[in-house]
This record gives C-alpha cells, structure tokens and sequence, in this order.
C-alpha cells in the first residue's frame, strides 16, 4: 500500500478522535487529498456494501432466469431498496458475471 492511502487510511480510522484538520497537517497530506480518497473508495469493492449489492444482483438475475438487463435490473433493486443508477446496476452486473440470455424468435 503506497505511504498517502496508508495515511488517509489512518485518518480515517481516527476521525473520531483527532480532527481531520490537525490530523492532515501532521502527517503532511491536504484536506482535500483526504477528502478526494473517501470519494474514491466509497463504492469500493472490497467495501461490505458493495458486496451485498453484487449477492443481490446475483439473486435477482437467478430469479429471472438471466433475463433482466440493466434497465429491469435497476428496477428490482430499487425495489429491494437500493437505489441505484442505471450505469451502476451495468456495473454491478459486469462484475458478478452476470449476462442476459437472449431468446431465439
């Protein structure tokens, strides 16, 4: 792990304890850096949320019989309330390997 990610790592960690402020001018790194690497690593996919939400899409394409895009796929999760985009319902799919199978006429 490169030395920034371990020291926003640690700011992290003790954001509760110290200011984010003092804690950035310590250890050398820009609020805004710090700031820009929470973004970054929000939907991350080694975050628990993240998983749960590809173990849902999973399910949901199961469910289907591997016949929902992305737009119907963005649909049933909204409905299982999470809500998420069209491009992220894309992207969750993509990563848990799951495709539509399209019908013959």
């Amino acid at each position: 792990m490169p030395k920034k990610q371990s020291k926003y790592l640690f700011i992290s960690q003790k954001k509760k304890i110290w200011p984010i402020d003092l804690m950035c001018r310590v250890l050398g790194v820009t609020r805004s850096g710090y700031y820009g690497y929470k973004r970054r690593n929000k939907g991350s996919p080694d975050s628990p949320c993240h998983r749960e939400l590809r173990e849902a899409v999973c399910i949901i394409a199961e469910g289907s019989g591997y016949c929902y895009g992305s737009r119907r796929m963005k649909k049933a999760l909204d409905a299982l309330s999470y809500s998420v985009s069209r491009s992220k319902a894309r992207k969750l799919m993509r990563e848990a390997g799951v495709q539509v199978k399209h019908r013959k006429k």
